[in-house]
């Protein structure tokens, strides 16, 4: 049953979770805010749910991030099992600072817990005037068309660059369902959506408890695409790929800045980007209306929720951020 509920009703119950769980006090609302926002942007597979997964791993946490190794404009960080928000903003933070310094910030991070929507770190990147590139690979959860065999990690990918009137992204996962929503169908007793997944013999499945991999969407063009997200990920910094990748802590994360004042055009890029979305504002489909731009669908959703302050949420779901509240962090 689908209930209808006040947003500060949600972050309240987060808000003690995140207290009895130990997070940090001052990471409390950036954590709150993450995952409430990746919900409110209809992405509900890293939203309030992912949350409610994800909250049983925050007593972890040994500390904040630091750096085990850098040289120039690249550096691998050692995530502390940190609470995921909170580990990709000191990610962020360290590739936007060698970017300004040199022109590009290229950071992997391992060890650290997950987090929700890619998109909040890419724009963070982009809101200071930087491209930001940002993408995490899996355990070898994914396979391609014609396979069977699970061997490529989910491997989502976000990009964000700025424009005069905010910031452009696109957030997406390289298989056409992320595993999210496998996670949230078996717990529901759902079926899952029209041939996104295959079973042991590589047949699509709708049936969550069949599935055995996600399917990467494009055929040979979506695979070349999570392959190299899979090098930017692993084998780039020395992190673990495939079965090799056999917990969270092994997961690995990469964060992209690209300076565009270090081309010798100081902030001319934001004019060339505010001319490239016109452009693409004014190109008309099909039916005669505009193209949307990739993220923007997301975005203006969660404005209007934030302005009506609500938010339709299941009951179950409800429930498990009322027992995350509580104290229970194990229950589904």
């Amino acid at each position: 049953m689908g209930l209808d509920v006040a947003i500060d009703d949600v972050r309240a119950l987060m808000t003690t979770a995140c207290t009895r769980a130990g997070v940090p006090g001052r990471g409390i609302d950036r954590v709150i805010e993450h995952y409430l926002d990746g919900e409110l942007r209809g992405k509900p597979s890293h939203g309030l749910a992912k949350f409610a997964f994800e909250s049983q791993f925050f007593s972890h946490r040994i500390g904040s991030p630091r750096v085990k190794h850098e040289r120039g404009a690249m550096a691998v960080v050692d995530g502390r099992r940190e609470v995921g928000p909170l580990s990709a903003d000191f990610a962020v933070r360290l590739a936007t600072r060698k970017a300004r310094q040199l022109g590009v910030g290229v950071v992997g991070m391992v060890n650290c817990q997950r987090y929700g929507i890619l998109a909040s770190f890419s724009e963070q990147i982009a809101e200071r005037g930087l491209v930001g590139l940002v993408a995490n690979t899996s355990r070898p959860e994914a396979t391609v068309h014609g396979a069977r065999t699970p061997f490529l990690g989910v491997n989502p990918v976000s990009f964000a660059f700025p424009t005069s009137h905010g910031t452009v992204s696109a957030d997406m996962s390289t298989t056409l369902a992320p595993m999210g929503v496998l996670w949230e169908a078996r717990r529901t007793a759902s079926p899952l959506p029209t041939d996104c997944f295959v079973d042991e013999d590589g047949a699509f499945t709708n049936d969550p408890d069949a599935a055995r991999a996600a399917m990467v969407f494009g055929e040979h063009r979506g695979f070349a695409l999570s392959l190299l997200i899979q090098v930017l990920t692993g084998s780039l910094f020395g992190f673990p790929m495939g079965e090799d990748v056999d917990s969270t802590w092994s997961t690995g994360y990469t964060f992209i800045a690209l300076d565009p004042t270090f081309a010798g055009h100081g902030d001319a890029h934001r004019a060339a980007n505010d001319g490239l979305v016109g452009s693409i504002r004014q190109a008309a489909t099909r039916e005669g209306r505009s193209v949307r731009l990739p993220g923007q669908e997301g975005k203006d959703r969660a404005a209007r929720a934030r302005k009506a302050g609500r938010l339709p949420l299941d009951e179950a779901l409800y429930q498990r951020l009322q027992a995350r509240a509580a104290g229970d962090f194990t229950s589904d």
